[in-house]
């Protein structure tokens, strides 16, 4: 059995071989619905009340069979339509409210292989975000797409592109995906009122902020990632970076065929990467070429312009300046403390973690500046600096503050140290290379 932990974001996705079998109507204890399509078949426990309920967070939506599975059709006929796919579905799936769950519990989805095919089920709570519920059916109409092709081994559909065409399907509709529970009865007919906010304009806006202050995740790193060890900022910053990522991959010619034949490809590889490169071989023979292309669209997207940048040798000095911060230090109790700059290494060493927290956080707020002014050609080791300063902190918080007494056992705050000080040596050396190679002959310092 594989798992994906529960997480507070994420649809978790479970290999169930407890999974029922059959039809959800053949369940005596279930009132079903079936969708205009065929494909999803809503069941709810017959003793649940169809009365409207309450639910302390006002961005829960309240789901019932019948709103259901016009939110499910509603979300595939728009991802079908992104995919330019014909609705030929081969296998159905089932959608159970489940009372169990606690509200704004994210879909858990159940995946079985029976004789006759591939069958899915979604548990989901009464009370949902609307975005969890747009994701979790995302994710399962890939599988059922990807699993058309497939023997005995399900497709792992990899997060970016589940995350990424959530938040592109929610930007670009124009009528609400996920529709609530009936919340007022006016002369016999039940109404549910809904604030939706006018058109936005530039579906991009809220990504294009966030990757102006954040730095978005390299291509690689969006496929390695591990979704259990994320903050919610490192999650959002995910989010924004895989909504960018589906959105460009859009505009490539023939992107949705492509796209359609790596669904087909998942389930005959090992690792996502190989199913992506063989069905986008014509723009991208080698990863490298995708990280390339990726680059270049982040550049031009988060708005640093390179003609305004500084030069290489400018920004190499400001980020050695930035890393390398002032701070008081005395050589013996008996000393006044001295303003002198100490390395990062330094300062996680020998200080106390509070102290080196804050001042870990300002070199970070630090480096989020700079990096509107750092050519292309350095972005990435400037981020790679901020990456490995936030994801010590984070673990660090979750480590503890206290570090061994001299001979005794390490720690795990004692393994964490030595690991981000040999990274950033590592990042060190990096830095001290690129500053040694020759510079264009056309590049002149700016000051």
């Amino acid at each position: 059995m594989s798992t994906l932990a529960r997480l507070p974001w994420l649809a978790a996705l479970l290999l169930l071989p407890s999974l029922p079998a059959g039809d959800l109507r053949d369940h005596p204890t279930l009132r079903t619905v079936r969708s205009t399509s065929g494909q999803f078949l809503v069941g709810v426990p017959a003793d649940l009340s169809e009365s409207p309920s309450r639910s302390t967070n006002s961005a829960h939506i309240e789901l019932s069979p019948h709103t259901l599975v016009v939110s499910c059709e509603r979300i595939k006929q728009l991802l079908l339509r992104e995919l330019g796919l014909p609705d030929y579905w081969f296998h159905p799936i089932h959608v159970l409210v489940n009372p169990t769950m606690g509200s704004g519990e994210p879909p858990v989805i159940g995946v079985r292989l029976l004789s006759n095919g591939w069958q899915y089920r979604v548990d989901v709570p009464r009370w949902i975000e609307s975005q969890k519920l747009v994701r979790g059916i995302v994710q399962v109409l890939f599988l059922e797409l990807a699993n058309r092709t497939a023997g005995s081994r399900s497709a792992e559909i990899p997060l970016w592109l589940t995350e990424g065409f959530s938040q592109h399907l929610v930007a670009s509709s124009t009528a609400d995906l996920v529709v609530g529970h009936p919340s007022l009865t006016i002369n016999g007919v039940q109404v549910r009122w809904q604030n939706r906010p006018p058109a936005v304009r530039e579906p991009l806006r809220a990504v294009r902020e966030r990757l102006q202050e954040y730095a978005a995740f390299s291509f690689t790193r969006m496929g390695e990632i591990d979704p259990t060890q994320l903050s919610e900022e490192t999650w959002k910053t995910f989010q924004a970076s895989s909504h960018l990522l589906v959105n460009q991959l859009l505009t490539l010619p023939n992107a949705r065929a492509q796209l359609g034949a790596m669904l087909a490809q998942l389930p005959h590889h090992l690792n996502w990467q190989i199913a992506f490169l063989n069905a986008f071989h014509e723009q991208f023979p080698r990863m490298l070429d995708v990280e390339k292309w990726w680059s270049v669209v982040l550049v031009h997207f988060s708005g640093l312009d390179s003609a305004n940048a500084w030069s290489l040798e400018v920004a190499l000095h400001k980020i050695h300046q930035t890393i390398n911060p002032p701070v008081l230090i005395s050589l013996n109790p008996e000393e006044l403390p001295r303003r002198a700059n100490l390395r990062l290494q330094d300062i996680i060493d020998r200080f106390d973690y509070l102290r080196q927290r804050i001042l870990l956080q300002d070199v970070i707020r630090q480096l989020r500046f700079l990096r509107t002014l750092t050519p292309p050609s350095a972005v990435p080791l400037l981020d790679e600096y901020r990456r490995t300063l936030e994801d010590y902190l984070e673990r660090r918080d979750r480590a503890g503050t206290a570090r061994s007494l001299p001979g005794l056992p390490p720690m795990n705050s004692d393994r964490l140290v030595h690991e981000i000080i040999s990274k950033l040596d590592s990042l060190d050396q990096y830095r001290a290379e690129l500053a040694a190679r020759p510079a264009p002959a056309s590049t002149a310092a700016t000051h």
